[in-house]
């Protein structure tokens, strides 16, 4: 059974929300226009790290998170480049990706006309994008290149066409694609910047998400209750995964689509949140029996992960002689 977080206040001074005066830069800022510094140099979040060849589980992804959160039917975000209302998070998220000056045609294709590729990709690219996934890692077993490994993930490349595995791309490639996507038009660079947009939305999702993990110390002492904090959406495993995705589908609307007021944070469609609709709405800690039924890995994603093992072998011995 799930079992609430504790709900007592947070012992934080307590900021007014939209006003983001500045925390310092030791506290957590960066300097304006640093739109590539984000939280990659971070030391509160731990890349991913395997030796060549071994696979990422659904537990290193943290899949069910991605999935609740990329599947979620909530239709309460507008598209900032159209001004199209009433769109899931993974549709603007997408569409973001889409739109990006450094996706290729085909690509932009898949990622619009094939759901279930976009929404693979899409779960990969926040993982890069919110600093959990470095540019060290390809997902394809012929690819060699200097500091590059290889990994194949079993939970996004069993059940696809075996012949458009591809369409994952690799990491490098994946950080260029979320990169352009907020470099392509004028966009905020700092949570100041961002709270001082006067259009709503205020920028696309995958630059809110480089800035809220920039300034993830900050966003933590406005929107999170002790013990918890801003990377515990990707790291934390001792709490559920579903309560994770909805409590950062209520950050991430607040700052895309809410003035910041407490009226408009009460009024969150992704529920309501502690201390009285303040802060996210609480983590759900799971039970020991609860926790060893998230990211559950299935036969098949085993065996696929034993043949890309075994085929990234074969390239590397063809290689050699």
């Amino acid at each position: 059974m799930y079992t609430s977080q504790r709900g007592s206040s947070s012992s934080r001074h307590h900021r007014h929300h939209a006003n983001g005066n500045a925390a310092s830069t030791k506290n957590g800022s960066a300097r304006p226009g640093a739109r590539s510094q984000t939280l990659l140099i971070n030391s509160k979040i731990r890349h991913i790290k395997k030796k060549d060849g071994e696979p990422l589980w659904r537990n290193d992804i943290q899949y069910d998170f991605l999935k609740s959160l990329f599947y979620d039917e909530t239709r309460v975000f507008t598209n900032s480049y159209d001004g199209s209302p009433n769109h899931t998070y993974s549709e603007i998220y997408i569409d973001a990706m889409a739109r990006s000056s450094k996706s290729s045609r085909v690509l932009r294709e898949k990622l619009l006309g094939d759901r279930q590729a976009g929404l693979n990709i899409a779960m990969v690219c926040l993982l890069v994008n919110i600093g959990r996934m470095n540019t060290t890692l390809n997902f394809f077993p012929e690819m060699r290149a200097q500091l590059r490994t290889y990994h194949p993930i079993p939970s996004l490349q069993t059940y696809s066409d075996p012949t458009a595995y591809k369409q994952l791309q690799d990491a490098p490639r994946l950080k260029s694609i979320l990169k352009g996507a907020c470099e392509d038009r004028p966009e905020p660079s700092t949570l100041d910047q961002l709270l001082l947009q006067p259009r709503l939305p205020r920028t696309n999702p995958i630059n809110l998400v480089f800035i809220l993990a920039t300034y993830a110390r900050r966003v933590t002492d406005l929107f999170f209750v002790e013990p918890f904090e801003f990377y515990d959406f990707i790291m934390n495993t001792s709490v559920s995964s579903e309560s994770r995705a909805k409590s950062f589908l209520w950050l991430m609307w607040v700052y895309l689509e809410s003035d910041l007021s407490p009226e408009q944070l009460r009024a969150n469609p992704f529920g309501y949140g502690q201390e009285g609709g303040m802060k996210i709405p609480a983590f759900m800690t799971l039970s020991p029996e609860d926790l060893e039924k998230e990211n559950v890995d299935t036969d098949p994603e085993k065996e696929f992960a034993e043949r890309m093992i075994q085929e990234r072998k074969r390239m590397y011995c063809f290689s050699v002689f």
